[in-house]
């Protein structure tokens, strides 16, 4: 057997490469997911419109005012929508390994493109359905964002605690399927907790001390905060690294890794 090492790829190379195998499992996660027929692709942006839109309707029928004279429609659409980025990673994490699994056997696949794949593809989705809104609100409202940049902020700090939590529940779904049971189950039990139907001003002080360092609260505020003239910022020390939760989420997707890896056993 030789001795001599072949040329060693650059990073960029293998950044280009790996890029290329997300944007392909995001096109496959696309076609999955809406389709080709009917209106397909449109689907991707206009569910979490409809549903944003929905409950800002309901909100706004009833007739009954905000506190600090913001509008009801627009804080509840502008809420809900950060909260169905989460909701959206969250749920479908259980079934992104096992349902992804054949695509293993592929030597240039791993169990991150996978998971980043479908991350991304929703991550886009709300963010179409959210830029919409905006555009929407200020064209006929009137009521254009005031830190633009802060909303960006809110959703990818949304994306990232999101993406976290499902590659924890994704490695736990390889082991048993209690995870796929109670995901949407808590979820729906967590939507009071996030901050995206509340202002923290609202809160008692003691209240407001125990929520402002609540990482989805501090997203889901950045974009109402983002949308409105209403100043309600989150101190910037809450944006810390979480050590426990950042070991606990490496370990669990190490063994994840290793019980994906079993499922493969062409090593092309």
């Amino acid at each position: 057997m030789s001795d001599v090492v072949g040329p060693q790829a650059s990073l960029w190379s293998c950044f280009r490469i790996q890029m290329r195998v997300v944007g392909a499992l995001t096109l496959r996660e696309m076609g999955t997911r809406f389709g080709r027929d009917n209106l397909g692709y449109v689907w991707l942006f206009l569910e979490p419109m409809m549903l944003g839109g929905a409950i800002g309707a309901l909100h706004l029928a009833s007739g009954h005012g905000m506190p600090g004279g913001l509008n009801p429609f627009v804080f509840w659409v502008v809420g809900y929508i950060p909260f169905y980025l989460f909701r959206g990673i969250v749920n479908r994490a259980p079934v992104g390994i096992a349902g992804n699994q054949s695509l293993l056997y592929h030597r240039q696949v791993t169990v991150l493109d996978i998971m980043l794949s479908r991350h991304l593809l929703e991550f886009a989705a709300v963010g179409m359905a959210f830029m919409a809104y905006v555009v929407l609100f200020g064209a006929m409202l009137g009521d254009w964002p005031r830190e633009p940049g802060l909303i960006v902020l809110g959703m990818l700090l949304m994306l990232g605690l999101a993406q976290g939590i499902a590659f924890l529940i994704a490695a736990g779904s390889v082991y048993t399927e209690l995870f796929d049971r109670l995901t949407h189950l808590v979820t729906y039990l967590f939507m009071g907790l996030t901050g995206a139907f509340f202002m923290v001003f609202w809160l008692p002080s003691d209240l407001q001390a125990a929520a402002l360092p609540s990482r989805p609260c501090i997203a889901s505020r950045w974009c109402g905060t983002g949308s409105t003239a209403r100043r309600c910022r989150p101190p910037t020390t809450s944006l810390m690294s979480w050590p426990g939760s950042r070991r606990c989420t490496c370990w669990a997707w190490r063994r994840c890794g290793r019980r994906a890896g079993t499922w493969s056993s062409d090593p092309r």
